[in-house]
């Protein structure tokens, strides 16, 4: 097997585990979407595009995977209900959630930024990670366990000037995922946090930031962005059987930005 051809989530790290995929139409979503089914997990796959997410879980079936994609808006409760309620219904059990889900918009300082557009992203971001979790955390729970990791950024503690929302919308992640954590640690669903940095997913490599390679390069103490793959390897990890000490954790994964600056 070349090294091109290696899995980059081991065989079996999620087999027999049914997991939820938010955001899951593109980006590191999808990628995570292909790499757990891979690694033996059953995979629900949710975004608004309902289309692209079903289109995914027949690419995924083709491959021999097991997937189910439909629409959810994770801004509305109802749908976020029916999302979990689907996936109970498809596979009988929610064992992981991956709460991926994200908007962005274009740069600008804060007392230029429009309210509707500071408004949307923390509605996705603060408020559709709370909601997937008040709807999987239930079932987890009477099914005697699970595993939730959710999606922030590391803007939350090296805020840039010009993205003042994510900054403010990433910064509540960390607190909304350690309360949780405390208080269902003892009913064995264990929740964590992704803290990542500047990652190049497929369609910002085949997009404008291609013309920014130098700056790019240099956002890192390693020497280059990351890679989605590189995400979705630490999700995995998190939603497996190997890290079951681990309860309200923040893993910064940002090629050492936040660490401080390369010599």
């Amino acid at each position: 097997m070349s090294a091109q051809e290696q899995p980059f989530i081991p065989d079996n790290l999620l087999v027999d585990k049914v997991i939820i995929i938010t955001g899951a139409s593109q980006g590191i979503g999808r990628v995570a979407a292909h790499g757990f089914a891979r690694a033996g997990a059953s995979v629900v796959l949710a975004a608004r595009r309902g289309e692209l997410v079903e289109s995914l879980a027949e690419e995924i079936a083709a491959a021999g995977g097991r997937a189910t994609g439909f629409a959810c808006d994770v801004t509305d409760e109802a749908s976020v209900k029916a999302m979990v309620d689907r996936a109970v219904a498809a596979y009988g059990r929610v064992d992981g959630l991956f709460n991926n889900a994200g908007i962005d918009k274009g740069p600008a300082k804060l007392a230029d930024y429009p309210y509707e557009d500071w408004k949307a992203i923390h509605d996705v971001k603060i408020n559709g990670t709370f909601l997937c979790m008040k709807y999987a955390i239930p079932v987890m729970i009477a099914q005697g366990g699970g595993a939730i990791v959710n999606h922030g950024s590391c803007t939350a503690d090296h805020a840039p000037a010009m993205y003042p929302f994510a900054a403010s919308s990433q910064a509540a992640i960390p607190g909304m995922t350690r309360a949780a954590a405390v208080a269902y640690a003892k009913d064995k669903v264990r929740i964590n946090m992704i803290a990542t940095g500047l990652i190049l997913t497929p369609e910002r490599v085949d997009g404008s930031y291609a013309d920014y390679a130098d700056l790019l390069n240099a956002y890192a103490p390693i020497g280059r962005p990351g890679k989605a793959e590189e995400i979705a390897q630490i999700a995995a990890w998190l939603l497996s059987d190997y890290c079951t000490y681990m309860v309200g954790s923040v893993v910064t994964v940002d090629g050492g930005h936040n660490a401080g600056e390369a010599a």
